[in-house]
């Protein structure tokens, strides 16, 4: 079988994140099963043009418009038995405009909750509108969704629910493993420093517990438009605040198994990836309660979900009291999804596609 996958980023893109480990990870054990995979994506600039990234066969096309303006082009010259329109940003491939292959949407989330503050007002109507037509573009394909809660943002854009698969995501087990922990109590913040993010509120969270908690350490990964601003906040003060800026996955796991709790403060996700993560480093989780991420987290089992950021001090001084029964009970929360699972749900997602053409 011949799969083309459409995809705004892979996993060298200096922005990649969950959404293009999934594509990695799925792609790379799928091209094992004697499945062709194809990936094309968007040359940031720095990358090559074509490259196979552990079996993935990756395609890079500089610009956004001009890789979608290529996906025409680009099915004509794989030929591909099915084809996956990755919705990792809102703006649609359209992939069933140029060709009857069957055509599998990869929905994410619903990006009108994430938007307010990354675009302007009338960019983000303009992407909302078009999230909307989704039904009408890609009315005969199959959707696949990682969480219930984007199951039913799907059903109430007006797909039909026999029309939506659910596949969660998996989680490294070996790379993400229980380890022990800094003597003095470090909390961990690690993703994009992005408006829908909301990481300035680690600072708050901090601010709320560095007098309670002797030695209180917190430590920032990532990069973002945030960054500067959130350390401007803290310039003149003696914190214990560390930035690490973008590290690689293998300092990330080591940052993330020594520190006794994950922060969490997105506004929406597709999945709790970051929150998996943790979950497996024996790390528990304290997040807002919101789409996504509710799936990531069993209250009082693996962490928090909590509905305000004063909630945030008390839960963390909770697990803290109990960092052991929390360590253990986040690492068997993560044992419950692995990467082998996914992709064999993919596996015969694919071949059912081809069945029922």
């Amino acid at each position: 079988m011949k799969i083309l996958w459409f995809a705004h980023r892979d996993i060298k893109n200096p922005k990649a994140g969950g959404a293009e480990r999934t594509i990695y990870e799925v792609g790379t054990r799928l091209s094992k099963l004697n499945i062709e995979i194809h990936l094309v994506t968007v040359n940031p600039g720095n990358l090559l043009e074509y490259e196979n990234v552990d079996g993935i066969i990756t395609h890079r096309i500089k610009g956004n418009i001009k890789t979608h303006l290529s996906v025409r082009k680009m099915i004509k010259e794989i030929n591909p038995d099915v084809i996956i329109d990755d919705m990792g940003h809102a703006v649609p491939w359209f992939s069933t405009w140029f060709t009857d292959k069957k055509v599998i949407v990869f929905f994410r989330h619903l990006h009108a909750r994430s938007l307010p503050g990354q675009v302007n007002f009338f960019l983000a109507n303009i992407i909302t509108f078009v999230e909307k037509l989704y039904p009408f573009i890609y009315k005969n394909s199959i959707f696949v969704t990682e969480s219930d809660t984007s199951e039913n943002d799907l059903i109430n854009l007006g797909i039909k629910k026999d029309k939506i698969v659910r596949i969660p995501p998996g989680v490294d087990l070996d790379l993400f493993h229980r380890g022990k922990k800094t003597d003095d109590v470090q909390l961990v913040y690690f993703g994009g420093l992005r408006k829908y993010k909301r990481p300035e509120y680690a600072i708050t969270v901090y601010e709320n517990l560095y007098k309670k908690i002797d030695n209180l350490k917190l430590i920032i990964v990532g990069n973002g438009s945030l960054l500067n601003e959130i350390k401007d906040k803290i310039k003149d003060k003696s914190y214990n605040i560390a930035f690490t800026g973008r590290v690689d996955y293998y300092n990330l796991a080591k940052i993330i198994r020594e520190s006794w709790v994950n922060l969490h403060f997105s506004v929406t996700e597709g999945w709790g990836y970051s929150i998996m993560e943790s979950s497996a480093s024996g790390t528990p989780t304290v997040a807002f309660s919101v789409p996504g991420v509710v799936n990531t987290i069993n209250n009082d089992y693996n962490g928090f979900l909590v509905n305000s950021i004063d909630e945030f001090t008390d839960k963390i001084v909770d697990i803290i009291k109990n960092e052991d029964k929390f360590t253990v009970n986040s690492r068997k929360f993560a044992e419950n999804f692995t990467w082998e699972k996914t992709a064999e749900l993919w596996y015969k997602l694919l071949y059912s596609s081809l069945l029922h053409k």
